[in-house]
């Protein structure tokens, strides 16, 4: 029997070694919620997501964790209908999808580890190996236009199918427009280049007038034009410009993404099991969005997504970042990452069962600074 037994949570701030600049502020370090769960016969699973100061490991542990203790793990359906059902008079949305969301990856990782077998191939397995889109884009300290452009153009050498550049931390987004057409002299027209704007649009005009110019480049795609608040106005924008529009970021309402699908709004849809629900709810989204035509990209966290990509041929790339940069270091909470896979711009497909991959206890304690835990021999515990 795999009885849940204890539910942990954690808030960890990782400092990053080079700070990220945001037009609303420069980010010193990245934190992150991670759960772990563990059974009664002596099986455990974690889910790990940044949560940017929400308190959702405080979410995970007293409105989720005391509902699920002595369920049968692997019954993950029975534990999500479980979880709406108990917490139908809140917001189902925000914060509490972001805890259900990890409470769900750590379920399947607990499956997937019963079952001796990758999630993938639980999901439908299509053994591949996958295409990475490599976020790179990021400004590092004193770095000059053409030593950006080097860099990516270098990443596209190394054989990296699609290359992701940010958005959001240029005032001036013509500077961003020469780095474009650097990198595209120097990598040449088969990398596919996507520009991220991380929501830091909030006008319709601005937004046009950017991605037109950019238009020169042949981009695959603009993603998150605006915030995730602003959804209405990615319609205005796509009868505005001829560059495909992705969007769904963040989004904690599977309900928001399947009308970006319905109103046809995006010609990718960017989905995250980490906000989502878990790996059941954004399957579904997945599902809709492959029978409406349109192409879907995850969104980072490639430990989760990859699985997806590895079950069916629609999603071809795995979002990742290079573990040697300093823009994403949750791999420092983790055992391995997926990137240590990577050859020539691809990556292989995972035999461990579950995630594949452990969370580094060490590292956890290191970097938290909060943590709270229900069940087992926990006085926290609840009946």
């Amino acid at each position: 029997m795999t009885a849940i037994k204890r539910v942990d949570a954690w808030n960890c701030r990782v400092p990053l070694d080079v700070p990220v600049r945001f037009k609303w502020g420069t980010i010193t370090h990245r934190d992150y919620a991670v759960v772990r769960i563990q059974t009664s016969d002596g099986l455990e699973g974690h889910g790990l997501a940044i949560s940017r100061g929400a308190p959702i490991d405080v979410a995970a542990i007293d409105m989720i964790a005391p509902l699920i203790i002595g369920m049968e793990a692997e019954d993950v359906g029975a534990i999500q209908t479980e979880i709406l059902r108990r917490t139908a008079s809140g917001d189902r949305h925000g914060i509490l999808a972001n805890a259900r969301s990890l409470v769900d990856i750590a379920l399947w990782d607990i499956r997937g580890r019963a079952m001796e077998s990758p999630i993938w191939r639980l999901l439908g397995g299509n053994r591949q190996d996958a295409g990475v889109l490599l976020v790179e884009g990021y400004e590092l300290p004193n770095e000059s236009d053409e030593e950006f452009a080097a860099r990516l153009a270098k990443r596209a050498a190394d054989g990296y199918p699609a290359l992701k550049l940010e958005a959001a931390g240029y005032d001036d987004y013509r500077i961003l427009q020469r780095r474009l057409e650097l990198i595209r002299q120097l990598a040449g027209p088969e990398v596919q280049l996507i520009v991220d704007v991380n929501g830091a649009w909030t006008s319709v005009r601005e937004a046009a007038e950017a991605i037109n110019t950019f238009a020169t480049v042949d981009l695959a795609w603009v993603e998150d034009p605006f915030p995730r608040h602003q959804l209405h106005d990615i319609g205005k924008l796509r009868g505005l410009v001829q560059t495909p529009l992705a969007a769904g970021d963040d989004i904690t309402d599977p309900r928001a993404l399947y009308r970006l699908i319905q109103e046809e709004m995006v010609d990718v849809l960017r989905v995250d099991a980490t906000t989502l629900g878990g790996i059941g709810p954004t399957a579904d989204v997945i599902g809709f969005a492959r029978q409406h035509g349109v192409a879907v990209s995850g969104h980072a966290y490639p430990s989760v997504h990859q699985h997806f990509t590895f079950a069916w041929p629609d999603m071809p790339w795995v979002e990742a970042f290079a573990d040697e940069l300093p823009f994403e270091p949750s791999h420092k909470l983790l055992t391995h990452s997926p990137y240590s896979r990577v050859v020539n711009g691809r990556v292989s497909a995972p035999e461990a069962p579950g995630l594949g991959t452990e969370l580094r206890m060490d590292a956890i304690e290191r970097f938290s600074v909060r943590h709270g835990a229900v069940g087992g021999d926990n006085k926290l515990a609840r009946p």
